[in-house]
């Protein structure tokens, strides 16, 4: 690890003193996936499945998920779920959650642990990992069993979350204050440092939003003060519909009464606000807190909603996102970042729905496999243009040279991958058009296609 840091200092020198010349690459670590549920509905047997992903080009991949992760255990099968410690931590409907889970871990019969499934989709695909540690009610050892497995497995542990959105009022019975999060966090981040001095830890960065709870007024300042830790965790759901929502999830909404297009043009225009000024403000409001701290995005996605989910406008949005955590200096501390989410049972948060024997694959698909080109090529920079609600992003290579450009072009409803003779576009007639169960959306007859 010394040398590694050695080898980007270096490089961050001859950097500077020659600003014509580029010789980095750009953070690879930005293009990562979660797989909450992926191993229970999906199968990395399935040829199909493996090499969808593999299309992809995960860079990192996120162990075993979000609240998934806060009651994983290594020693049982599928996630390892004991209910009882679920019905004693969290105290909303996780515990159902679960139970649909293990029902389908069970009819399919699955009595392994589903670590094996994914280390056989990280070495498949050469990816990184980040893991969540469970805090919560695991063994002290546990976690050090688990990262000892991937080091024998030799894959690149790149951080460990010390619990996944513990701020959430859901855990506190036990987690009432930041004091108590602290102390759990502590006492484990001091277990992982102890057998690897370099392993890097997360903590949990509470939402900042209008209305703060009493319990969560505190949370980041006073978590700011303390030294244990390499980098806060954030997660970023963008919320363009209206209603209540809660962890990532809309769990109702306001009644819509104007048409699906000016409905779409709607959250459209929040959209272009977001990336215009609002995706800079998000994380300014976190850096201004701790002070520049590295983050950690370990879930991501436009809020969750059947409204939204596997249109052409989540397309778009989510190709955005990711350019500008590549394009944009101002993000530059963001250090990883891993989508909500690979494969599972749902429409709007999974890139591949479980279904039967087989899956879907839904309107985030095709446009990843579009990016994923930035890391198949040497890549060290990409600007950023635009014109109107046309969003241009040039990849250039350490001479400076083009080597492929992408439109998000929210006036014809496409994202476009310009690269030599081949031009790749992903489109429809309208932002709320949804995919058919292989993918593709109904397609503007205008555009040539070639994929």
């Amino acid at each position: 690890m010394k040398l590694k840091q050695l080898y980007w200092i270096f490089f961050s020198f001859v950097f500077s003193c020659n600003a014509q010349e580029n010789t980095t690459k750009l953070n690879a670590n930005v293009f990562g996936f979660c797989t909450s549920n992926t191993f229970t509905y999906c199968d990395v047997d399935d040829t199909s499945f493996t090499n969808s992903v593999h299309k992809i080009n995960p860079q990192v991949l996120r162990f075993p998920g979000g609240s998934l992760g806060n009651f994983y255990h290594y020693d049982k099968q599928g996630y390892g779920f004991n209910f009882d410690e679920i019905n004693d931590w969290h105290s909303q409907k996780f515990a159902d959650r679960v139970s649909a889970l293990v029902r389908t871990q069970q009819r399919k019969g699955h009595h392994h642990n589903y670590i094996n499934d994914f280390i056989f989709l990280a070495k498949q695909n050469d990816s990184k990992v980040i893991l969540v540690a469970n805090i919560l009610t695991s063994k002290d050892e546990e976690i050090i069993k688990i990262i000892d497995r991937f080091i024998a497995e030799d894959i690149e542990i790149l951080g460990i979350e010390l619990g996944s959105e513990l701020s959430n009022r859901a855990y506190k019975k036990h987690i009432n204050s930041v004091e108590d999060y602290i102390q759990i966090a502590q006492k484990y981040s001091q277990i992982i440092k102890e057998e690897f001095p370099k392993m890097k830890v997360g903590v949990v960065a509470a939402p900042i939003k209008e209305n703060t709870p009493k319990r969560l007024l505190n949370w980041n300042t006073k978590l700011a003060q303390q030294t244990f830790y390499d980098a806060i965790i954030h997660h970023s759901y963008f919320k363009v519909v209206d209603g209540e929502e809660d962890a990532g999830v809309m769990v109702s909404e306001k009644e819509v009464t104007e048409s699906k297009e000016i409905q779409f043009e709607l959250y459209k225009d929040r959209v272009l606000d977001y990336f215009n000024e609002g995706f800079e403000k998000e994380i300014n409001e976190y850096n201004t807190i701790f002070n520049n701290k590295d983050i950690w995005i370990t879930e991501w996605n436009l809020q969750m909603t059947k409204t939204t989910g596997n249109t052409l406008l989540q397309s778009l949005f989510i190709s955005q996102y990711l350019l500008e955590l590549l394009s944009n200096p101002n993000l530059q501390n963001i250090k990883i970042a891993t989508y909500h989410n690979l494969a599972g049972r749902d429409v709007s948060g999974s890139i591949f729905k479980g279904v039967k024997d087989g899956f879907e694959t839904h309107s985030t698909y095709y446009p990843l496999t579009f990016l994923s080109a930035i890391f198949k090529n040497d890549i060290v920079r990409i600007d950023k243009d635009k014109f109107n609600n046309i969003y241009t992003y040039n990849c250039l290579d350490k001479n400076d040279k083009l080597v492929f450009s992408y439109n998000v072009d929210w006036e014809m409803n496409h994202f476009r991958l310009n690269f030599k003779e081949t031009t790749k576009i992903y489109g429809s007639n309208n932002l709320f058009d949804k995919e058919n169960q292989n993918g593709v959306l109904h397609l503007k007859t205008d555009l040539k296609i070639k994929y």
